[in-house]
Formats: structure tokens, sequence, C-alpha cells
């Protein structure tokens, strides 16, 4: 007579094409972001005054900022259809795999509320506790779009220890309150609060005032997530985590603070535009690589359930019997 079995739910993995497709959509997010970035360097936010058209046509005139505000308008497009696309293919061949059906739905959710945040920017001429929101608010897309990519590449075995995964969880939580701080600077136009100096602040490392303790607070948090980057670094180098995704994060979080304390040095001028998209470009690279290390190094979903019980037929009777 055959006993009490245990068996995991199956492991569903995915197809070439699916993964081709939920990339494209986290890079094309990725690229949203940084397009956004030129879009405020440039500041042509308000380069279609009105919306959804620009300049009450479909396509705008040959003028820069409308060409570029049309840029962001047309990424965003692309975007669309990409997430789309995902959350198609997810709800049809992965219902089962819900670490990628849930972000794939939220992403497609946060499509409408993300355009109408855009637009309310627009019609109210770029007040900056919204265009700080929409930020926000594009990063968790991002988020969504990167999570569900990088879960297609997930196995049945973990790809980090423990410990790995639980300090990739806490720098995602880091990097989090570092974009929420970013976004803070901005809205209160906090970008040159502490003047031309570095580390310092206005001669000191703590200063007083809401514009200049925004900059502070940015600045502490990007130190905590280098040194969080560090110490993901190090474990991926002894084998604990992925060795490659764990050490970017590093890479880029020191390429970003170089792009910043630069843009602190040199001062407020319209000539540092370029590194002002950069630096916007670079934290949506942080923010993606820390989502995917983050849902990478965190065990499969099911792995953490109980194994499912599964009776065979000539048992039944005997555990209906039971107490």
């Amino acid at each position: 007579m055959c006993g009490l079995s245990l068996e995991s739910p199956p492991v569903t993995d995915t197809t070439r094409p699916f993964r081709a497709v939920a990339v494209a959509s986290a890079v094309a997010s990725w690229a949203l972001v940084a397009v956004g970035g030129i879009v405020r360097a440039a500041e042509s936010g308000l380069g279609c005054p009105d919306w959804p058209l620009c300049e009450g046509r479909p396509i705008p005139s040959g003028n820069k900022a409308p060409l570029i505000e049309f840029s962001h308008r047309a990424t965003a497009g692309v975007v669309t259809v990409l997430v789309v696309a995902v959350a198609l293919m997810a709800w049809r061949s992965y219902r089962e795999r819900r670490d990628i059906l849930v972000p794939a739905l939220v992403a497609l959710g946060f499509i409408p509320f993300q355009a109408v945040l855009g637009a309310i920017v627009v019609w109210l001429e770029l007040p900056g506790w919204v265009v700080g929101v929409h930020f926000v608010v594009g990063m968790v897309f991002m988020a969504a779009t990167v999570a569900a990519a990088a879960a297609a590449f997930r196995g049945a075995e973990p790809a980090a220890t423990i410990g790995f995964a639980r300090l990739a969880r806490w720098t995602l939580g880091a990097g989090f309150a570092l974009v929420v701080a970013g976004a803070v600077v901005v809205s209160a136009h906090a970008d040159e609060a502490c003047g031309e100096e570095w580390p310092l602040c206005n001669g000191t490392f703590v200063t007083g005032g809401s514009d200049a303790t925004a900059q502070v607070v940015h600045r502490l948090l990007a130190y905590t997530v280098a040194a969080l980057a560090v110490a993901l670094a190090v474990q991926a180098r002894r084998g604990r985590g992925p060795r490659l995704l764990g050490t970017l994060p590093l890479v880029a979080v020191t390429f970003q603070m170089v792009v910043g304390i630069i843009l602190v040095l040199a001062g407020e001028g319209s000539e540092h535009g370029p590194l002002e998209a950069l630096h916007v470009a670079g934290a949506g690279a942080v923010w993606g690589l820390l989502v995917a290390l983050a849902v990478l190094a965190t065990p499969y979903p099911w792995a953490e359930r109980p194994a499912r019980a599964i009776v065979t037929s000539t048992q039944a009777p005997i555990l209906k019997g039971a107490p």
C-alpha cells in the first residue's frame, strides 16, 4: 500500500520569447526614466503645453522643447505596449508563477495612474510636489517591470544564501528611501541648497533649513546605499550570491556618486544639463539593479512553503477515519 508522499509544486520555466519581451519592458522603463531626466535637464517639461496632444497636434513642430517632451511621451507609448504584452503573456502562460504574474499586473495597473499624473503635471504647469510624486511612482512602476523580468530568470534552486538575500532586501529598502529623498530634493528645488560644497554643506556636515536638510538627508542615504553595496559586493565575491549581479550595484552607485559630486562642485549652470540627465539615468540604473538583485537572491516563493501532501487513493480511507 502506498503511503503519504510529499511533493513541492512544480516550477514552470519561462520561454526565451517571454524573457526577451520582459527584459525589453524593463529596459524601456529605465529608458523612460532616463528620457524624463533629459526633459528636466533641458527644462522642457512644458514643451507640450497641452495633453494628450502636443501643441494641438499628434506630432509637434520641429522646435527643440516640444520634441524633447514628445520623445518622453513616445517612449511611454513603447513602454505601454511592452508592459501590456508581458501582462498578457504572463496571464496566458504563467498564472501559477505569482512571482511573475503579480509584478506584471501591477505594472499594467500603474500605466493609467502614471498617465494621469503626467497630465496633471502639464495641466498644473509643473508644481514641485506633483513632479516629485510622478518621479517616485515612475520608479515603482519601473521596479514592477524589472521584478517581472528578473523573476523570469529565477530557477527553483536558491541563487544566494539567506543572509545575502536579507542584505539585498535591506539595500533595496535603503535604495527606495534614497529615491524618495531625491524626489524631495527635486520638488523643493534644493539642488543647490548646499552651495558648491562637498562633503560639507554650508560649512558643516549637518545644517539647518528645510532645503539644505533635504540635501543632507539625500547625501546620507547615498552613503548608506554605497556602504550596503560594498557589503553586497564582498559577499558576492565570496560566493554567497550572484557574483556579477551582486557587484554591479556597487559599480553603479560609485558612478552615480561621482556624477552627483561633480554636479555639486561645478555649481549652477545650463551647461550642466547633460550631467543632470545622466544623474537621473544613473538613479534609475541603481534602482533597477537593486530590484533585480533582490528578486533573484530571494528564494523561489514556493520553496518557503511546506511541501504539499498528496494522498493516494488506497490510503484515503485510513486518513479519513483518523481523529
